[in-house]
């Protein structure tokens, strides 16, 4: 009997069962709908998703198909099982199977419909479920309406592949090739772009920078043309690296790959110079110029899209109070279920507008490839070294040198809302832009790195070094972290910019304005071409800064006087120095109206009672292995939010900071340095500060 002519069931359920197949259509049907349909609606709106992971159009077609296909084929498998063994078996299964993805369909159409707890969302989606599977059993109009929906599968998959903005990367295009551009001088070219990184974090009060902090930027201001007035033109990565690769204004409708943006950096150079290219969330090198010999095998890369796929697909599905303990899918574009440190740093001398990562993607750590491409630098003539490198971007968690303090990728989440707007008082920000700081100086860290290798290769008086960031970030309670607004545009849209011309290593300042729209004219100029397509004006006097959308802003752009955003970034950097100084790293550690005990011995203050005892999380790791963690973190009982905190280290007050409020209970988040531990056991204390000043008085929460 084949599974067409299985026997049917009698009218007690309102009409026949659906044979297997039948019922599989429907099955199909249903998954498409509560799966498929959400998650192509997601990818054909962010098609750079799969542009920065580098999936070839073969890769979104199989994908497409098997998420479509197998899944009701495996349930299909699972009823033919169950018939095979009882009939009644498979009708149970088969309409189970119906009630789960009704389920899952109910809760999207929920979440959009209304705010409610967790609990009652999922309850509703439930009785919805439970309703649509008796409707399938007992009313004939239910199975006739999935019978007309079976074609939802090919309707989904069609739209995806052919019609969404998706379909560019699946359809066939013109390839870019390189200009017909002559460059006498060859010099060899280095070129680094550093991502999220705000030019007010690198100065002083007096406009220079900070080299006690940034030792490496500063020696490279001394040596290169430092345009000290260059302005971002976008606050996402793939609109701001093709405009500053480009020399083209933004265009939210063009993918950052060289068929939608074929005159940019690398075919400006690609006829003279071979290409070392290590691009991130961008696909501007041709492949006929920039092979990708290191690419994953296709079941390499399947295996990566479906597991992040899978992270992100669970973030469509669940309300938000369910998707706290799931990987964060809006801080790069791949990785999302892969564990954080697995690589030793190395040491030198969602609702349905959920915006996919504009940051970085890749399984290869940043580390790792950072150390490619510096093994690779030779100083050869004619030759181009690209890096884009996800550093100093959220999350932060390196120290200066290099090593990690901690492998948490979303510390800061909880202070986000959905638009990315920073919901927190004033201590949780400056804390974040202590973080930041810190993660800035191991970009100063690499940096020295790649002016060492240059030097001993005897590149460094003959290279064109060219050293930027594709835009900045904002530490503002209230305010968007990267979504331009006037109130941001100080912190967002300045940016370093550093050209070392070659032969020349006497530096300059230049204070005008400079858009990145204008930095590939200057490069051909600098290296002697004629540059061959027609130049953007930049305004000397305003400032535009295209903007991805969100909820709130939508895209478009943002404006502001190119005064007022250098107004803007001095208050940024008085900020900074207010807090911190400019006297080197250990005044990042004092924050909060305790910082001034930072540096004095615990025995020195007045102990007094009335605390409760505080939870230390992962207290067991301090002072283990050759580099331990000291980032102290967990809840405070009996203490109130904005309470300052001290951190002892061996006796002796090492950090200080605010406790604040995260799910109801006041926590604390605590970074000291790592040279207040030493070989061997460690004693680290936390203490309520309940008086500062000369006297000082504290409370022992507990110790680690």
């Amino acid at each position: 009997m084949s599974p067409d002519q299985e026997p049917r069931s009698g009218a007690e359920n309102g009409g026949s069962d659906p044979s297997l197949l039948t019922g599989a259509g429907h099955l199909a049907a249903l998954w498409a709908l509560a799966f498929a349909q959400p998650l192509f609606d997601l990818l054909g709106r962010n098609p750079d998703f799969f542009v920065a992971r580098g999936d070839t159009g073969g890769d979104i077609v199989v994908f497409a198909l098997v998420f479509v296909l197998v899944p009701p084929l495996l349930m299909l498998a699972a009823e033919a099982v169950a018939w095979r063994v009882d009939p009644r078996a498979r009708r149970a299964l088969h309409v189970g199977l119906v009630g789960l993805l009704a389920v899952a369909l109910a809760l999207q159409i929920i979440k959009e419909l209304m705010t409610r707890p967790a609990g009652v969302m999922l309850a509703l989606a439930l009785l919805a479920g439970a309703g649509v599977a008796w409707l399938y059993v007992h009313e004939r109009f239910t199975r006739a309406l999935l019978d007309v929906l079976i074609v939802a599968p090919v309707v989904v998959l069609a739209i995806f592949l052919l019609f969404s903005e998706a379909s560019r990367l699946v359809l066939p295009q013109e390839e870019a090739k390189a200009a017909d551009v002559s460059i006498p001088t060859r010099a060899p070219v280095v070129f680094v772009v550093f991502d999220e990184l705000p030019l007010g974090s690198l100065l002083t009060t007096e406009g220079s920078i900070d080299a006690a902090r940034f030792p490496n930027f500063a020696e490279l201001a001394r040596h290169a043309t430092w345009y000290r007035g260059a302005t971002a033109a976008a606050d996402s990565t793939p609109m701001a690296v093709p405009a500053l690769l480009s020399g083209r204004t933004p265009d939210p409708d063009q993918l950052p790959a060289a068929t939608d943006q074929p005159h940019n950096l690398f075919t400006l150079l690609g006829g003279t110079y071979r290409m070392r290219v290590n691009e991130e969330a961008t696909r501007l090198c041709p492949e006929d110029l920039c092979p990708d010999e290191e690419r994953e095998g296709a079941g390499d890369r399947l295996g990566s899209l479906f597991s992040d796929l899978r992270v992100v697909s669970e973030h469509l599905l669940l309300p938000n109070a369910l998707r706290e303990g799931l990987p964060d899918v809006d801080q790069t574009f791949g990785g999302f279920a892969t564990e954080v440190g697995s690589v030793e740093a190395p040491r030198f001398a969602v609702n349905d507008r959920l915006q996919l990562s504009t940051a970085l993607s890749g399984d290869e750590s940043d580390e790792e490839r950072f150390v490619s491409f510096l093994h690779g630098i030779d100083g050869r003539d004619g030759m181009l070294d690209f890096l884009h490198l996800e550093v100093p971007h959220y999350p932060w968690v390196h120290f200066p040198d290099g090593r990690r303090y901690s492998e948490l990728e979303s510390e800061f989440k909880p202070f986000f809302d959905d638009a990315g707007r920073f919901q927190a008082p004033l201590y949780v920000t400056n804390a974040a832009l202590q973080r930041h700081l810190l993660e800035t100086g191991y970009a100063d860290t690499l940096l020295g790195a790649v002016i060492e290798k240059l030097r001993r290769v005897g590149a460094w008086r003959r290279a064109m070094v060219v050293v930027v960031s594709d835009h900045g970030a904002a530490f503002i309670p209230g305010e968007f972290r990267r979504a331009a607004t006037p109130g941001n545009l100080g912190q967002l849209s300045p940016v370093p910019l550093f050209v070392k011309e070659p032969g020349r290593v006497r530096g300059s300042v230049v204070d005008r304005h400079f858009c990145l729209t204008a930095l590939l004219p200057l490069i051909a100029r600098r290296l002697g071409a004629e540059y061959p397509w027609e130049p953007e004006a930049c305004s000397p006097r305003r400032v535009r800064q295209s903007r991805i959308g969100n909820e709130e802003l939508g895209e478009g752009f943002t404006t502001a006087s190119f005064a007022r955003v250098r107004r803007e970034l001095r208050r940024f950097v008085a900020r900074i120095d207010r807090l911190f100084g400019s006297g080197g790293w250990a005044p990042l550690y004092a924050l909060g109206s305790a910082r001034g005990l930072v540096g004095t011995p615990a025995a020195a203050a007045r102990l007094a009672g009335g605390g409760g005892p505080a939870r230390f999380e992962d207290a067991d790791r301090f002072g283990s292995g050759p580099t331990p963690e000291t980032l102290l973190r967990g809840e405070a009982s009996g203490v109130e939010p904005g309470t300052p905190l001290a951190v002892a280290v061996n006796g002796r007050f090492a950090a200080s900071d605010v406790a604040f409020e995260a799910d109801g209970a006041a926590r604390f988040s605590i970074l000291f340095p790592p040279r207040a531990l030493r070989h061997g056991p460690n004693v680290v204390e936390l203490y309520a500060v309940r008086r500062a000043g000369p006297d000082p008085v504290v409370t022992l929460l507990g110790s680690a």
